[in-house]
């Protein structure tokens, strides 16, 4: 009941229902139907008093057979009476089987319906596509320069920058056609100095977030079907596509999510009910860590690190994203969540943003910060700042990372609560926000393409050559 508790919540007039249609066609959700949320809870409603009162009734019947048992001696007509209540409690079974039934086939159209009304959306979000980005700000000028750096000096060369794939082949460090030979289109090794730039990554991400505050995990690369759908990414089986027909085809864009099917437990309802799936983001298992638990306000803000291999199928991308390692079904990520207080989840949102600048900074790169509009909020976010790094090989900007506040979304859908301070029993959901710290291979393809010279190396930004064995540079592969 938890997930259509949350929309339900907010419909407590037409009012609310006419702001949180309004506010799903700004999101560009057009299958979203809050009005109908709301006239199936009540008819879910409904049928619960109704059961509730044909129950009530069987046990009184209960008791009126159990008295009439007692005092058979004394009763002429006992078998009469007996059989007149047999048949009432009958009547009775049937009449709440009935209303199970229905009570199931409403519940499952109610959850369907509520899972697709997304968070609200911070008023000061731009309505609109990906065009409406606002810019916040522009770190380094990478982005003036057509021509290949001799070296930190900033003196060009006559060379024109390559793109990160052409680098990547000529260095050794990526084998894809492998990947597709063994796992499908794009897949891919590390090779060499490429896995030690992973790891490179991953241990510099994973010790300023440390020395930031955030608690290292190493999550699972798995989760249940339900604990996704309550973070927001709307997994979808194939017995709820069967069942929800035609409207299964209108949901808006296709699911990213990858779902497990072990053999040996393919036939078992356990399975069936709430399958694993592959997390497409360390934010998944971080956040469902605390479900159904009360947190005591002392230990939030929580901030926590987790590092995860992220599956995602990307359905629909093509052209040049699909080049190379720019757009991967599987990559390794640094991810930071934070649950926080309802009152200070926008600074904390804030902190984290800058928190993710000063890594790219450090790292040398040319950024910017924008505030993303409605269209690419996805179903949890309440606001949302993407960063992207310019990529001079792809002549554009291309995005390394982003930050969320999820308001209380995830929390209601999860049963994560804080204590306030208006008693032992007086408590509200918590807020989660969530931030890339280390995405691996966008952040590989904007150092390949920031860091080349014209002779083919790539120097190693300064804050990653601890974890390179010495090296200071990629050299091309011999």
């Amino acid at each position: 009941m938890r997930l259509y508790r949350q929309a339900t919540s907010l419909l407590s007039g037409s009012d609310n229902a006419d702001q949180l249609l309004e506010n799903a066609v700004n999101r560009n959700v057009h299958n979203a139907q809050p009005h109908r949320v709301g006239k199936l809870y009540d008819e879910y409603r409904a049928l619960v008093t109704e059961s509730n009162t044909h129950r009530s009734m069987l046990n009184d019947v209960s008791k009126k057979m159990a008295t009439v048992a007692k005092t058979r001696s004394k009763a002429a007509d006992f078998q009469s009476e007996m059989t007149k209540l047999r048949e009432q409690a009958k009547q009775s079974k049937q009449t709440i089987q009935t209303i199970k039934d229905k009570l199931h086939d409403v519940e499952e159209r109610l959850r369907y319906e509520a899972a697709k009304i997304p968070n609200l959306s911070h008023p000061d979000t731009p309505v609109g596509d990906e065009s409406k980005a606002r810019v916040v700000c522009v770190n380094g000028n990478l982005h003036t320069t057509d021509r290949v750096p001799l070296d930190d000096s900033g003196k060009l060369s006559d060379v024109e920058f390559q793109d990160h794939y052409d680098l990547a082949l000529k260095l050794g460090i990526v084998d894809m056609e492998a990947g597709a030979k063994v796992a499908g289109s794009r897949f891919h090794y590390w090779r060499g100095a490429g896995a030690l730039l992973e790891l490179a990554l991953v241990q510099y991400a994973m010790t300023r977030a440390v020395a930031a505050g955030f608690t290292p995990h190493i999550t699972p690369d798995a989760a249940r079907s339900s604990i996704i759908d309550a973070c927001g990414f709307r997994p979808r089986s194939h017995s709820e596509e069967e069942q929800l027909g035609s409207e299964a085809k209108h949901v808006g864009e296709a699911s990213q999510i990858y779902r497990m099917s072990p053999v040996a437990e393919e036939s078992s309802k356990e399975h069936a009910a709430d399958p694993l799936c592959l997390v497409a983001t360390a934010e998944i298992p971080l956040v469902a860590m605390k479900q159904k638990q009360i947190l005591d306000s002392t230990v939030l803000p929580m901030r926590l690190a987790g590092l995860s291999h992220c599956f995602r199928a990307e359905a629909g991308a093509r052209g040049r994203d699909t080049r190379g390692i720019y757009r991967l079904h599987q990559f390794t990520k640094v991810e930071l969540v934070t649950l926080a207080h309802p009152n200070n989840s926008e600074s904390e949102l804030f902190r984290l943003v800058e928190f993710q600048k000063s890594l790219f900074a450090d790292l040398g790169l040319t950024f910017r910060v924008l505030q993303m509009p409605t269209f690419e909020l996805g179903a949890s976010a309440y606001q949302k700042f993407d960063i992207e790094a310019w990529m001079p090989g792809r002549k554009s900007w291309g995005e390394i990372s982003s930050a969320s506040n999820c308001t209380d979304y995830q929390a209601r859908r999860l049963g994560i609560r804080v204590r306030t301070d208006g008693g032992s029993n007086s408590t509200m959901f918590v807020h989660t926000l969530n931030a890339t710290a280390v995405a691996v291979p966008r952040l590989v393809v904007a150092l390949l393409e920031s860091f080349q010279r014209p002779d083919g190396h790539v120097v190693i930004p300064t804050v990653l050559r601890p974890w390179m064995m010495g090296m200071e540079a990629l050299v091309p592969y011999k």
